[in-house]
């Protein structure tokens, strides 16, 4: 892989291009945007460059030793360590590990790089290990954090970073993307491309589910019977959607969506706008039933609880409280 291969991210490619070639690559950055938008390529291509044994005007040559052991995701590189979530979070024996291995100098490459995907999910300790790390680096120490939430991450650790921002990609980029890495028509990548909100990675991952259309469906009925459902069967869907928490957030992004275009269309805006372009008359119902207000209060109970959840909040009661909060917005 090479620079070129991250779609979308120009500014933020140039900037790390440059700062390679010129010598001048900060002692730690937090890459900051929605997930799937080139994040993680790019923190992998910074610790390519860095470490390339032939390296020239801040690309990696692809060739090398270092390259090659690079190439891997994750990489089995013995100077990159990579960071993820122990289940919901990034636990403090984890950082502990940073901090012993840190210390250690390069082996086979120039930089010691540490990634760390998920940085707002670092619990105190964890995030205190860190900022130590961070107080006082080794001059051949470089540090990528990760983030879809910078408010998460602890100020103290975002004030010692250089922040990249990471945009979602145009719809046209990402079906571009799908064409190319799916080998799906153009119509259906036009769709997934609008449904995942400028995410390539969401954008793939709905692609290879038979699932998606399905899920879409259950969204939509979800939201046109709200106002028929009881308590119970609201508390009975959040603890549904509990179950499955690896689909949460998609599910969640899927009623956003919908609820989206319904407002869009409560305010006569234009049908080009609509990301579930093949169904504008089911988005249409739900304008009508929910009328502007009642989809501008469901979708700020939508945010809060997705802001929440970011937080680490129970995602039960979360769920619980997401649903009787649509329930009562629903109510003429």
């Amino acid at each position: 892989m090479t620079w070129s291969a991250i779609r979308g991210q120009r500014l933020a490619v140039d900037l790390l291009r440059r700062a390679v070639a010129g010598g001048r690559v900060a002692h730690a950055y937090l890459f900051a945007g929605p997930p799937g938008v080139g994040k993680r390529l790019a923190a992998a291509e910074l610790a390519r460059s860095l470490n390339c044994l032939a390296s020239e005007a801040g690309e990696a040559c692809g060739a090398c030793r270092s390259c090659l052991k690079l190439a891997a995701d994750p990489p089995v590189h013995p100077d990159v360590i990579v960071v993820e979530p122990d289940g919901r979070l990034i636990k403090t024996e984890q950082m502990r590990r940073v901090q012993n291995e840190v210390y250690a100098r390069p082996t086979e490459g120039r930089f010691k790089v540490v990634i760390i995907d998920g940085a707002e999910r670092m619990n105190a300790e964890s995030g205190n290990r860190l900022l130590k790390v961070l107080e006082e680096p080794p001059a051949y120490a470089r540090f990528v954090l990760l983030t879809t939430n910078a408010a998460g991450v602890l100020p103290t650790i975002v004030s010692r970073c250089q922040i990249v921002h990471f945009s979602p990609l145009p719809p046209e980029e990402v079906a571009a993307v799908l064409q190319e890495k799916a080998g799906i028509g153009a119509e259906e990548a036009c769709l997934f491309a609008s449904l995942s909100g400028g995410s390539v990675g969401a954008a793939l991952a709905m692609a290879a589910s038979p699932e998606v259309g399905r899920r879409r469906d259950e969204a939509f009925d979800l939201l046109l019977g709200l106002g028929e459902m009881d308590d119970a069967a609201l508390l009975e869907q959040a603890a549904a959607w509990e179950k499955e928490k690896e689909l949460l957030e998609e599910r969640l992004e899927m009623t956003a969506l919908w609820l989206r275009d319904a407002l869009l269309l409560a305010r006569e805006a234009p049908e080009r706008l609509v990301v579930n372009a093949d169904r504008i008359a089911d988005a249409r119902r739900l304008a009508r039933r929910y009328g502007g207000p009642g989809l501008m209060a469901m979708l700020e109970s939508l945010a809060a609880a997705r802001g929440a959840l970011l937080r680490n909040a129970n995602t039960r009661l979360a769920l619980d409280v997401l649903l009787l909060d649509l329930h009562s917005a629903a109510q003429p």
